[in-house]
């Protein structure tokens, strides 16, 4: 619950006596000052260096591989053939601007690279 507002006259006396406590501060704040130094002095520990940290290591890139793709104009991948294989890219497309309205274009895309398959049978 939210606490009730005050009246006006307490939140008066409220900021009027912190107003004369802080002018009775003024006079009395070097030996304040000094207990409280003295306390700090004696819950100071001395301080260890900072820890260095190892950086992380981070994972290497995966491997990328370029081939191409063909794309219709809603931008929706129709066919795609190794990047050494362009004429037969070319041939694709031309098949596909012949037989289907609409648009139709190539370009490169970059894939991640399958995992290698290792040749060792199961022992």
């Amino acid at each position: 619950m939210a606490p009730r507002p005050r009246p006006l006259e307490q939140k008066k006396a409220s900021t009027e006596s912190a107003k004369r406590s802080k002018v009775k501060g003024l006079k009395t704040k070097p030996a304040a000052q000094e207990k409280t130094k003295k306390a700090a002095e004696k819950t100071v520990m001395p301080q260890r260096a900072p820890a260095k940290r190892k950086p992380r290591v981070k994972p290497p890139p995966p491997r990328m591989r370029a081939r191409w793709g063909i794309f219709n104009n809603a931008m929706n991948q129709v066919a795609v053939f190794d990047y050494n294989q362009r004429a037969a890219a070319d041939a694709k497309l031309a098949q596909l601007r012949a037989d289907h309205k609409g648009l139709y274009y190539m370009q490169v895309v970059k894939d991640e690279m399958p995992a290698p398959v290792s040749l060792d049978g199961p022992a």
